[in-house]
């Protein structure tokens, strides 16, 4: 069993000491320091025992520690100074203020990340058990009219329901507004009364400005949008107004102006976008299925890499919520089984080295039953070069299997075996094949030209 203080007092002497340390957060697999000066030791760093990378420049540091990396951060933070700042980086109330601002497309892609992270694992859980309902309704195994389907049922669906609030509520951390108000406008969009209005023909409008009515329950860009709005808004009045009026004005605001803008013009404007991306990336896996799974398995694999994924991550959400099913998600799991193929090839040929033979087996069974391929990331695709062409070409294998045979995914899932229920379908044993493809051909390339670099 590992030393995880012993680790983390290691970890803390070669970024310069706990005096050094301004912040530090931790995602799935990482350590993340903002640190006062740049005199980190990168390589003493990638030495040390329990440690698979380093990585950054400077003051900007990460250090990858793998799945238990939130135990060596429990034993790091005692050591720190009193009012060093920390949490996870999933948690959006973590550190916004000391965030540091970069560049405006890193400022995007962390604030969509801040915005949906934290509900990560409640949307994979809700896949996997929306899943298993399908396939035991299905084989008649649970009574559809029963008690116990409904109560499932509902736990697996509240998310996507109440998605408009719940985004509000991560949005309004990363805005930086107040977060009571700031529910009000998501809750708005799935109110009863308002969603009701969608029944009348005549048409509808607000003081004579007529609106086109949408179903917003799941819906993503509306709530956002109309929180960053009275985010700026609010800003604004705080500095225009006397503090003794400002809370009862801002509100007032918000709910006479802010709500309304948000339903007459980011509704409608939300979902129009939304189906232009939607019915864009359909259009491309029309025109040529092949081509399609070939880019999303083979170079779509890097977007987890530089982050990028956020990207994606909204359209994927919406097309699941509103036609049930997405295409491009198969095909874009077909790197990180790719990488799982790659770690597997190296866990047999690097015999005589002990400490990357665990590591990559880690890599290997965590990534093959839950999808989680950062050990494998920043452990071998970034220390080993050559690794990137059983990458890029096992996943463009198996994402051209699923382009070809259309497969699927019915709820918000990816890798893994612990995620098949979200692939469970006609479709299924295509993408089994095309998994099983992206494994064995990354396995057996990187098996014929190794993996050290020459």
């Amino acid at each position: 069993m590992a030393d995880y203080k012993k680790i983390a007092e290691d970890v803390l002497t070669h970024v310069g000491g706990a005096d050094n340390v301004k912040d530090v957060y931790h995602c799935a697999t990482r350590l993340r320091f903002t640190l006062k000066q740049a005199r980190a030791d990168k390589e003493a760093l990638r030495n040390l025992p329990g440690v698979i990378n380093v990585l950054g420049e400077g003051t900007q540091m990460q250090v990858v520690i793998g799945n238990e990396v939130d135990r060596v951060y429990d034993e790091l933070t005692p050591l720190l100074p009193e009012g060093t700042m920390s949490g996870s980086i999933d948690d959006p109330e973590a550190a916004a203020e000391d965030a540091p601002q970069g560049k405006l497309l890193d400022r995007i892609f962390n604030t969509i990340s801040g915005i949906f992270a934290p509900y990560l694992p409640l949307l994979m859980a809700s896949g996997i058990l929306s899943g298993l309902l399908t396939l035991a309704s299905n084989q008649g195994w649970i009574d559809t009219a029963g008690g116990t389907y409904a109560i499932l049922s509902a736990a697996s669906n509240a998310l996507f329901y109440f998605f408009p609030i719940l985004l509000s509520y991560t949005a309004s951390k990363q805005f930086h507004c107040n977060t009571y108000i700031a529910v009000v406008i998501g809750a708005t969009l799935i109110h009863p009364t308002f969603a009701a209005l969608s029944s009348v023909e005549t048409g509808v409008n607000y003081f004579g400005i007529p609106f086109i009515m949408g179903s917003y329950s799941s819906s993503v860009i509306p709530a956002i949008a109309g929180v960053w709005l009275y985010s700026v808004v609010e800003h604004k009045l705080k500095n225009a107004l006397p503090a003794s009026i400002q809370n009862l004005v801002i509100t007032l605001v918000t709910m006479l102006v802010i709500v309304p803008l948000t339903i007459i013009v980011f509704g409608p404007v939300g979902t129009y976008v939304s189906d232009a991306i939607a019915n864009g990336l359909n259009a491309i896996l029309g025109l040529s299925p092949v081509i399609a799974g070939i880019i999303a398995g083979g170079l779509c694999g890097y977007m987890a890499v530089f982050g990028l994924q956020w990207g994606v991550i909204p359209i994927i959400i919406y097309n699941i919520a509103n036609i049930g099913y997405d295409y491009f998600t198969p095909m874009w799991m077909m790197g990180p089984y790719a990488q799982v193929g790659i770690a597997l090839a190296v866990f047999l040929m690097a015999k005589k080295n002990p400490q990357l033979r665990q590591l990559s087996l880690t890599g290997f069974l965590t990534g093959l039953f839950t999808g989680i391929t950062e050990p494998i990331i920043y452990g071998l695709l970034t220390r080993y070069k050559k690794l990137h062409i059983p990458f890029i070409v096992g996943g463009a294998v198996g994402g051209a299997i699923c382009g070809i045979f259309r497969v699927k995914v019915n709820a918000f899932l990816f890798a893994g075996i612990l995620n098949f229920p979200g692939y469970f379908g006609p479709t299924f044993v295509w993408y089994v094949v095309a998994m099983a493809a992206a494994i064995l051909v990354a396995c057996g390339i990187t098996y014929a030209i190794g993996y050290e670099d020459k």
